[in-house]
């Protein structure tokens, strides 16, 4: 879809595709260090007799491995004139209160939207190659823009950090 575009919900002010998750380059250094603490508890599990922290060492690093050979699926985020989308998600602006803007080029590049009445009360975007003050101008018609708001989320900076 085009920029203007009518859909069930309205046209469409803007659009891109964001990745479902960031997959973050990871030294050698972070692989031998991550199986080097993996080890480490397993070990330990086993000389305490501890067999359900063993499990649990084991499932942790198959989930792991598996995440690590899987890429992320693009999905597509549209902000419209009655709401925002992504993928299959709606969310109108009636279910947001706020939007703010973290933007630290080149690392941290975020588009936040706050979430009334739900378990998750932010919903982060990456804007990608996406000009924020022009995406800021559009949302300043429908939301309010929370701007004591400058940093990026806990996990999600946790996330940049760790590189999981």
């Amino acid at each position: 879809m085009a920029t203007g575009d009518l859909t069930k919900y309205g046209r469409i002010l803007a659009e891109w595709q964001i990745p479902e998750y960031i997959k973050y380059e990871r030294s050698f250094a972070w692989y031998i260090s991550t199986i080097g603490f993996g080890a480490f508890f397993l070990v330990h599990a086993l000389l305490t007799a501890n067999f359900l922290f063993a499990i649990i060492i084991l499932l942790i690093g198959s989930i792991l491995f598996i995440h690590e050979r899987r890429h992320p699926d693009m999905i597509d985020f549209l902000i419209m004139e009655t709401g925002i989308a992504l993928g299959d998600k709606f969310y109108s602006y009636k279910e947001l209160s706020s939007f703010w803007v973290v933007y630290e080029p080149p690392a941290v590049k975020l588009l936040y939207f706050g979430v009334q009445g739900s378990l998750r009360k932010e919903i982060p975007i990456h804007l990608e190659d996406q000009n924020p003050v022009q995406i800021r101008r559009i949302l300043l018609d429908y939301l309010y823009e929370d701007l004591e708001r400058e940093d990026e989320a806990t996990e999600e900076a946790l996330s940049r950090l760790l590189r999981v």
